[in-house]
């Protein structure tokens, strides 16, 4: 499962980062207790507490202000989607998890293959973490699939006890080509679903709502299921697991739920980094 530590011993840090975090606006609802929800910087929480274990990813405060966190070490969360509607916060999220990761661990750690239909949001960050990255692509083009493919083979690899080492985090950020792409590809990527967790080596898929109402047979396939804003609560629950859960309710660009054992979960993202 996604880990729930509490931490509250300080930590300091003076490295200055310059950072492109799409910025939140949140709506305000009738049902959200908005003074409950916590308002912070990624990189003023990390330096208010303990450092962070390696390979682990900060996702967020929930209401508490209780950590998200994410270890990179346990595959039990298996691959990971994050899905809600269009502008709800999916990038944001991801690159609260992507800068908590840069932030806490040497690129020797951490390795990101990202194929995305919207490369322009995030070269300000391969431009920077170049040394981080493996495959920055965009998810038309022949390197998508060659992306996908040599994490496979790594996986396959590590199966056999070669090529040991860094966690590799591979982030999809659009679905719309991937049912579309070879066959060995799609196969290969199926399979990078179910066994990459268990040798570090993590698929996270952003996909708007629409793609997931038909792509639900691709949805059922991840493990972790991270839900932001959904105008339609029914499909929210559907996709979340979570049959209580209300979407259109959830602060959209900020808050995001997530299933963790039979509980519903609430977490808010950083206004900042």
């Amino acid at each position: 499962m996604i880990s729930l530590p509490i931490v509250d011993s300080p930590l300091k840090t003076t490295e200055e980062v310059e950072i492109n975090f799409p910025q939140s606006t949140y709506q305000r609802n009738i049902t959200a207790d908005i003074s409950r929800v916590p308002e912070y910087s990624l990189r003023g929480y990390l330096n208010s507490i303990v450092p962070l274990p390696l390979r682990t990813a900060f996702l967020g405060l929930d209401a508490d202000e209780n950590p998200l966190l994410f270890d990179l070490m346990d595959p039990r969360p298996g691959s990971i989607l994050i899905v809600s509607d269009r502008d709800a916060g999916k990038i944001r999220l991801v690159k609260t998890l992507l800068y908590s990761l840069i932030f806490t661990n040497p690129a020797y750690e951490i390795q990101f293959s990202l194929i995305s239909a919207r490369t322009s949001q995030w070269k300000s960050e391969y431009d920077r973490f170049k040394d981080y990255f493996s495959h920055f692509t965009n998810n038309y083009d022949h390197p998508a699939g060659k992306a996908i493919l040599d994490e496979a083979d790594r996986v396959e690899s590590r199966q056999h006890g070669r090529n040991e080492g860094e966690c590799r985090i591979l982030i999809l950020d659009g679905f719309d080509t991937l049912p579309y792409m070879d066959f060995d590809i799609r196969l290969n990527f199926e399979w990078l679903l179910q066994e990459g967790p268990y040798y570090q080596v993590w698929p996270i898929v952003i996909m708007d709502s629409r793609t997931a109402g038909e792509e639900k047979k691709w949805v059922e396939k991840f493990k972790t299921r991270i839900v932001g804003r959904l105008k339609d609560p029914r499909l929210g629950s559907e996709l979340s697991g979570l049959p209580d859960l209300k979407s259109n309710t959830l602060l959209n660009g900020k808050e995001f739920a997530v299933r963790i054992g039979s509980r519903e979960h609430h977490f808010y993202l950083p206004d900042s980094i």
